[in-house]
């Protein structure tokens, strides 16, 4: 299975500068990324939170009041998927191609490693990065930090899972009237909309159901991370979570066709799934880092 196109860094330093949306490389923004780090870091364990905050103060310049926030790292991982004007050997990590049709992942067509110059895919690089978190030092540890908090965001984001039209990134659409926030959105009102699906799900639909992410963080403290599916949730394989934001895509019908319109049904249909993906990555994310802090044994082995 062929892998993403990628874009220009030009292109997306201009998109990032000019409009309020992300791109491909900034996989459910800004405010996303850290609803998942928040939401994990106030369920962390002793030792993962001391182990963290280590890693995170590894710099002899930190000053002594600052607070180590996951969130705080929870992007960096975008900003370095380009070597100039060319991808890397990050740039798979942050998705895997798994095909609409299919219901379960295949690592040999949709893991390939036809480019190593520009990694595998989400799951592979999960599943190294434990080691790395609880094995290495310094500078590599922090790395692996970076890149563990931002890949578990990515990998519940349901689009970093689906093969066709790069992720939703060659599917374009217009709106009709959609409520945000109470104001009546065109394509000529409240903001400039995003020019492809997967940049919708990336920030804007985020910013429609709350604009302030600290506050979007205490509305899932309140509302969907009290519910059965949070509470009960134990899912810790990285397979696992792209099959199910690969199914609940499916399940919530979030694909459109090229030219489609964009309504209210659609919004109301497709926020609760955000609410969930965010929650679950949150509440995952935490458990991976608790699993991981939790011995100093190494080579890292799956518990049994």
């Amino acid at each position: 299975m062929s892998n993403r196109f990628p874009f220009s860094k030009s292109w997306i330093f201009l998109t990032v500068v000019f409009t309020i949306f992300g791109s491909d490389a900034w996989a459910w923004g800004e405010e996303g990324h850290s609803i998942v780090a928040e939401i994990a870091q106030r369920r962390l364990t002793q030792n993962a939170a001391q182990a963290i905050t280590q890693i995170l103060r590894a710099n002899p310049n930190s000053t002594p009041y600052s607070t180590p926030s996951l969130a705080s790292i929870s992007t960096w991982a975008d900003e370095v998927r380009y070597n100039g004007p060319k991808p890397n050997e990050t740039y798979n990590w942050h998705f895997v191609d798994i095909p609409r049709q299919d219901t379960h992942y295949d690592p040999a067509t949709e893991c390939p490693k036809e480019k190593p110059e520009q990694g595998d895919c989400v799951i592979n690089e999960l599943s190294r990065l434990r080691n790395e978190l609880r094995c290495t030092a310094g500078d590599q540890q922090l790395r692996a930090l970076k890149f563990a908090v931002h890949f578990v965001g990515d990998i519940h984001q349901p689009f970093h899972t689906v093969w066709e039209n790069i992720g939703g990134n060659g599917i374009t659409f217009t709106t009709d009237k959609l409520q945000f926030k109470g104001k009546t959105c065109s394509a000529d009102k409240c903001s400039t909309p995003p020019d492809n699906l997967h940049k919708m799900w990336d920030t804007t639909l985020i910013r429609a159901m709350e604009y302030n992410w600290p506050t979007f963080v205490d509305d899932l403290e309140a509302g969907w991370l009290t519910t059965d599916a949070a509470k009960n949730d134990n899912k810790d394989d990285p397979v696992a979570w792209a099959e199910d934001a690969h199914n609940a895509a499916i399940a919530f019908n979030v694909w459109v066709d090229a030219g489609a319109t964009l309504d209210q049904a659609y919004y109301d249909r497709v926020t609760p799934l955000i609410s969930q993906q965010l929650g679950f990555a949150g509440i995952r994310l935490a458990r991976y880092l608790n699993d991981v802090f939790s011995s100093s044994q190494c080579p890292y082995t799956p518990r049994q």
